[in-house]
């Protein structure tokens, strides 16, 4: 029997800013090293580590090669895909471990599948140039279809970056998933093994069902959105505490997702 697997999901660190974002108070780049930090200081550490959009801020080769020295850091494999911040074509050029593009992707996007102790992770590409949106157009739902298809009966994991069901702060879930959340679902129903969905974009930490499969929506490792439940209530970020999603899966059990606060709390103490 194979030991659980350990995973811990990044999300949305926004390297590049600058120093005068949020007046001052939050530096991406510093934000991202902390976690990092986090990570390796964690017990047992993760297996592998996925990264869910919006490395950087504008998609500047500067901003990729800031973050790559920092993912240096951490010795097990990283897997990453691209956001609305991001330039999916830059980031494959500066990330090529963290980004494997599979040789059939569709239209060059950052689509790949990997295996690892015996979970099928899948990687999508939901990014629609130059728009805050994401979508998941007919050619990577065929893409999706085939890797699916070629994993039938072993346990898979999605990850992608925009959740493609709403949350109710209305101004993020209008720059959601807004094209082939139905055909997707559809095929997460027909796989049948699918052992979640993880998602980024929202910078708060969600849960939901989608497609029969948990969906994990990941909080920003630097910054959060405010929430705000109101209807047309504007979007306001902030400063809580960043956060890493350490995700515990056996074949046995499937997916138990936990929450690591990443910052100085004190020392764990006996009760």
């Amino acid at each position: 029997m194979l030991p659980p697997l350990l995973i811990a999901q990044l999300s949305d660190p926004h390297v590049g800013t600058g120093p005068a974002f949020l007046d001052g108070r939050m530096d991406t780049l510093a934000a991202l090293r902390t976690a990092v930090a986090h990570v390796l200081a964690l017990r047992p550490q993760p297996d592998l580590v996925l990264l869910t959009g919006d490395l950087t801020e504008h998609g500047r080769a500067e901003e990729y090669a800031a973050v790559a020295e920092v993912l240096s850091a951490l010795p097990m494999p990283v897997y990453a895909v691209p956001g609305n911040h991001d330039d999916p074509a830059v980031a494959r050029h500066a990330l090529p471990r963290c980004m494997p593009v599979a040789a059939d992707a569709p239209d060059g996007a950052c689509c790949y599948q990997v295996a690892h102790a015996g979970l099928q992770l899948v990687a999508l590409d939901t990014v629609v140039p130059r728009q805050s949106h994401g979508a998941l157009h007919d050619a990577q739902l065929a893409w999706l279809a085939r890797t699916l298809d070629a994993c039938r009966g072993a346990p898979v994991l999605l990850f992608m970056h925009h959740p493609p069901l709403p949350t109710g702060i209305e101004a993020m879930d209008a720059c959601s998933l807004l094209s082939g959340a139905d055909a997707l679902a559809a095929l997460l129903r027909g796989h049948g093994a699918v052992q979640g969905l993880l998602c980024g974009h929202l910078h708060r930490p969600v849960q939901m069902q989608f497609g029969g499969a948990p969906l994990h929506v990941a909080p920003s490792v630097a910054h959060q959105i405010a929430l705000d439940l109101r209807p047309g209530a504007p979007l306001r970020a902030r400063l809580e505490p960043p956060q890493v999603s350490l995700h515990r899966w056996s074949a046995q059990l499937g997916l138990c997702t936990h929450a690591s606060y990443v910052g100085d709390f004190g020392p764990a103490v006996p009760l």
